[in-house]
């Protein structure tokens, strides 16, 4: 027997049985009044468990759909006529929709289906590329609050500095702190006013080597707004070799070559006394004959630094070797200090002087990484211009450019202005000096090839989401075996990149998982699926504008069909009649037999 027949047959028996009671009730002032109301009472009680409902008709049209999506606000298609739809990857609460497990197959089935009206976030790029040839109208929620963007280094160098940037939308009136948090400490902070948005930037430098989290944590007074997790992997400082010629040693080679020695690289100096007579030193390195520069010499070194003076001082052999050296890969620095250019290799860079702002540091910015330094308490007066085949690296806040580079052959000539940036050190601010030197460094060196290099996407790799594994092998050989977690995967290659393969997964659980390539081994961070959820809303809902804005669908002929649906009467009415009649009951008898 169903459910409602036996609720209506117990219901029946107590009514029954109040009735008798009612009957027998020797006060028989206002009977009819309570019989009537026990009747109410007990149907309304019956109809809070088994609800009623109804057909009515709507006219709609037949190839047009509502679908939900994350972040729809229920008040938003409250009052929307027809059947709504929804991904099943997602949590709407408060809403009552039909599940799709998958559009795309859902769409196949349902032919007739031509337009698609979206309510909430949207969907991801994904998922759009499926809706091509479909008529889509967008219905945005508002704008999401948190960290809508965010980067930051996943390896690092023992070296390196990590630099954790990213936009934070704040659509709140109150004010909120942002803290980077590592090993258990914060390590740095801003706050972020009501009702606007912000760019963060956060650095720091790791202690640790191998896998680290650190937390991304957003705070309104007590309450914990989100906490984000930021993996990285720490390795070990490669061992680049750095030859520096000095015309003399003043105190910027003298901070340098301490600082290049107390982080293990391969180092050798050489400083000129008088003419043709010189002094070397050799660090974390074997000693190397520096008293005649050739291309035996230089094939050695990752990366030369020198003075202008020093480099227009050394003979023509000694620099043409230095050309065909850069030519051949090796990583060349200049450091000039006049407007005229002595040599031809420092002259590809036009330079100019600007007036010295007295007393004013020096505010300086890597081009690339939009990384910002601590003042630098300097006059500097000298400066390059950029030409069309030039990349500038460090540039002032008036966008000046003190420290530019350009291609030769398959090596890197870098030139620089800035003659004294110990004065970081001097000032306490080591971790700038050693983002400095550390970009610097790996940008304008030799290049090794890798023989095997990853890429997952998303970004965010996600529990029970798909994942995509792409591997570039130095050669197109056979298929190589791909295993995750001892899960083997199946890569297809690309037909058009025969050295590149890709495979997918399905993450199944959270935290540092191994990922194997034949015989290397690398970590691969799976987030929850909670993790950087603002981010990948903003984002989401950026692609779906995107989307609708490339579409340029035209609007077909509306085709209205008559359809019954089936609803329900809202369960708040027999509550209330319940309510009514119970309180009757209790009046009646308490108060009105008194």
């Amino acid at each position: 027997m169903e459910f409602k027949y036996i609720a209506i047959l117990v219901a029946l028996l107590l009514l029954g049985f109040l009735l008798f009671k009612e009957i027998k009730r020797l006060n028989k002032a206002r009977l009819f009044w309570r019989i009537l109301a026990n009747i109410i009472a007990i149907a309304c009680f019956v109809l809070l468990i088994i609800p009623i409902k109804y057909e009515t008709h709507l006219h709609q049209r037949a190839d047009e759909i509502i679908l939900l999506t994350q972040g729809t606000h229920p008040d938003s298609v409250a009052s929307l006529k027809g059947k709504k739809y929804a991904l099943s990857s997602i949590d709407l609460k408060n809403i009552k929709a039909t599940s799709i497990p998958d559009l795309s197959y859902f769409l196949k089935t349902n032919p007739n289906i031509r337009k698609l009206n979206i309510y909430g976030y949207g969907l991801n790029a994904v998922e759009l590329e499926k809706l091509k040839g479909y008529q889509v109208k967008f219905h945005p929620s508002a704008n999401p609050n948190g960290i809508i963007a965010a980067y930051w280094q996943e390896k690092l160098k023992a070296t390196d500095v990590l630099a954790v940037q990213g936009h934070y939308q704040n659509t709140s009136k109150q004010t909120i702190k942002l803290l980077l948090k590592g090993l258990g400490k914060t390590v740095d902070s801003t706050t972020i006013e009501g009702k606007s948005n912000k760019t963060f930037s956060f650095k720091t430098t790791p202690k640790q080597s191998g896998k680290a989290i650190y937390q991304l944590i957003a705070l309104q007074k007590n309450d914990t707004l989100s906490k984000e997790p930021i993996p990285i992997q720490v390795g070990d400082q490669p061992a680049m070799k750095v030859l520096i010629l000095a015309s003399f040693p003043d105190f910027e080679y003298k901070f340098l070559k301490n600082w290049l020695y107390e982080n293990q690289y391969p180092l050798a100096f050489r400083s000129q006394i008088s003419k043709n007579k010189f002094a070397s030193d050799f660090l974390n390195i074997d000693s190397v004959n520096l008293n005649q520069i050739n291309a035996l010499t230089l094939k050695k070194f990752d990366i030369l630094i020198i003075d202008e003076d020093e480099l227009a001082a050394i003979n023509p052999n000694e620099r043409a070797s230095i050309n065909v050296a850069v030519n051949s890969g090796m990583g060349l620095f200049i450091r000039v200090s006049g407007q005229k250019a002595l040599t031809t290799l420092s002259g590809r860079f036009n330079r100019f002087e600007s007036p010295v702002l007295k007393d004013k540091p020096l505010n300086l910015s890597l081009t690339e990484d939009h990384f910002k330094f601590k003042p630098l308490p300097i006059e500097q007066a000298l400066f390059l211009k950029s030409g069309d085949h030039d990349q500038s690296i460090i540039t002032d806040a008036g966008g000046k450019t003190l420290v530019n580079s350009s291609i030769s052959g398959a090596g890197k000539i870098m030139v620089s202005t800035l003659s004294s940036t110990y004065n970081w050190l001097l000032s306490g601010q080591k971790t700038d000096y050693a983002t400095y030197w550390s970009k610097l460094l790996s940008s304008a060196a030799k290049k090794r090839n890798e023989i095997l290099s990853v890429n997952i996407l998303p970004q965010f790799p996600t529990v029970n989401q798909k994942t995509r594994i792409i591997t570039d092998l130095a050669t197109s050989g056979k298929m190589p075996t791909l295993k995750i977690d001892d899960f083997a995967l199946s890569p297809r290659q690309n037909m058009e990149l025969p050295f590149q393969w890709d495979a997918f997964y399905w993450p199944q659980q959270a935290g540092w998982t191994n990922l194997q390539v034949n015989q290397s081994i690398q970590s691969v961070y799976i987030y929850e699926k909670t993790d950087w959820q603002t981010l990948k809303n903003q984002q989401t809902l950026k692609d779906t504008r995107q989307f609708i804005k490339n579409l340029g669908a035209t609007e077909n002929r509306p085709q209205l069909t008559d359809s019954i649906i089936e609803e329900e009467v809202s369960t708040w009415w027999f509550f209330a009649g319940f309510l009514l009649a119970a309180a009757f009951l209790w009046y009646e008898a308490r108060i009105l037999t008194v």
